[in-house]
């Protein structure tokens, strides 16, 4: 093979791992934010990066126009420098620093800066330049490279060195070779390493959205609310058959629903959960006669979000707001589409909580929270208005499926 050859296809396998990593990262779009980013913007800088050396070795090899060489030879050596800054950030996270805050990146950048103008200025001055018979020629500054050349790995080595503590033993092992590699390779080691971290966060978070569905499906079946259920139905199937066989018909609905979400296994459609939510309703009403209304505003409706994720608000609402001696509760139920999200906001005017922290509406809403950040990039807002209630608010993404 010559030596074309061998740099298209090493450039090729570089844009087919970078690609694949991408590919990887989007379908694991609900991890962590700032581990995605860095492996979003190291893959995708190897790809721009080896599709524009193997365009530049086309370029050179099949003689296309000068200028169109000499603009990609420019862009390649302005472009690669920033792959190590971007490979350091990730390792000061590893360490547990604040990459931005970090002295060693100031160091980093100070010597990257002037790496780019230096090859700035030779290129802009035809100091380096390809030649008319397509061969690139000139190497000023000898002094200066070399110098490069063992200051920026000797930063990285000592960075390292002084953090050892604060990595795993394969962390120490990667880095420390990727800091004695060329750009493109340590780029590749690191991408690797970034990925490896990504798959286990995506199964550890996969295992924990499993272990939070079925601990709030039994959260939410209370034993007080189906022992007073059947109590109710008990004395109803004397005084208004009718009404009882109601009853029984929703608290089915709601006893199937809780039982669906526990096998469950992603989001669901809102309908469905909206459905659970009013066969709910529909059985404390007929507890409450009188005094418990609902009103729903859910025009927006084709959207997907975590099972058991608005009835158990709505069962907060209830069991905080219902007081034979204050006035009927009133909740108010509605959706609404926002620029890139939809709004669920569920309204009351009981007198409002504020559970210790270890209790189990608080342990409920950070259920959800945590469930809708897992399954979906959704968030949850609470806040108590002035004059009494409470008002708890969703935002659901809205390419949620």
């Amino acid at each position: 093979m010559t030596w074309i050859n061998l740099i298209s296809l090493a450039d090729l396998v570089a844009i087919l791992f970078g690609l694949f990593g991408l590919a990887f990262i989007f379908i694991a779009r609900h991890v962590d934010k700032w581990p995605r980013r860095m492996g979003i913007a190291i893959l995708s800088f190897l790809v721009v990066l080896s599709a524009m050396d193997l365009a530049e070795s086309a370029a050179l090899f099949y003689r296309a126009p000068l200028p169109l060489c000499r603009t990609l030879l420019l862009s390649d050596a302005l472009l690669t420098p920033i792959l190590p800054l971007l490979v350091s950030a990730y390792f000061l996270h590893c360490c547990g620093e604040d990459w931005r805050k970090s002295r060693v990146m100031v160091v980093l950048c100070v010597l990257t800066g002037l790496s780019i103008a230096v090859e700035a200025f030779h290129h802009l001055t035809g100091a380096i330049s390809v030649s008319p018979d397509y061969v690139v020629v000139g190497a000023p500054w000898p002094g200066f490279y070399l110098v490069m050349i063992f200051v920026l790995p000797t930063v990285f080595l000592i960075a390292l060195f002084r953090r050892r503590k604060k990595l795993s033993r394969m962390q120490r092992f990667i880095f420390t070779i990727s800091f004695l590699t060329p750009a493109y390779t340590h780029s590749v080691l690191v991408a690797l390493l970034l990925l490896s971290d990504l798959v286990r966060r995506y199964q550890e978070q996969k295992e924990e959205a499993e272990r939070q569905r079925t601990r709030v499906a039994v959260l939410q079946m209370r034993p007080h609310f189906i022992h007073n259920t059947l109590v109710s139905v008990y004395y109803l199937c004397a005084r208004d058959p009718q009404k009882a066989q109601e009853v029984i018909k929703d608290f089915s609905r709601y006893l199937q629903s809780n039982f669906d979400a526990i096998v469950e296994e992603g989001t669901i459609p809102f309908e469905k959960e909206l459905e659970h939510t009013s066969a709910y309703l529909a059985v404390e009403q007929a507890r409450f006669e009188g005094q418990l209304f609902v009103t729903f505003d859910t025009a927006c409706t084709d959207f997907f979000l975590p099972p058991l994720t608005l009835q158990p608000i709505v069962e907060n609402a209830v069991k905080h707001g219902l007081d034979p001696n204050l006035e009927p509760l009133h909740i108010f139920i509605s959706t609404e589409r926002m620029e890139d999200c939809v709004q669920i906001t569920v309204e009351d005017n009981g007198p409002g909580y504020d559970p210790p922290a270890d209790s189990d509406p608080r342990a409920t809403l950070e259920n959800i929270r945590e469930r809708l950040r897992s399954m979906c990039g959704g968030t949850l807002e609470i806040a108590r208005h002035d004059a009494g209630g409470t008002r708890v608010k969703i935002f659901v993404p809205q390419q949620s499926s």
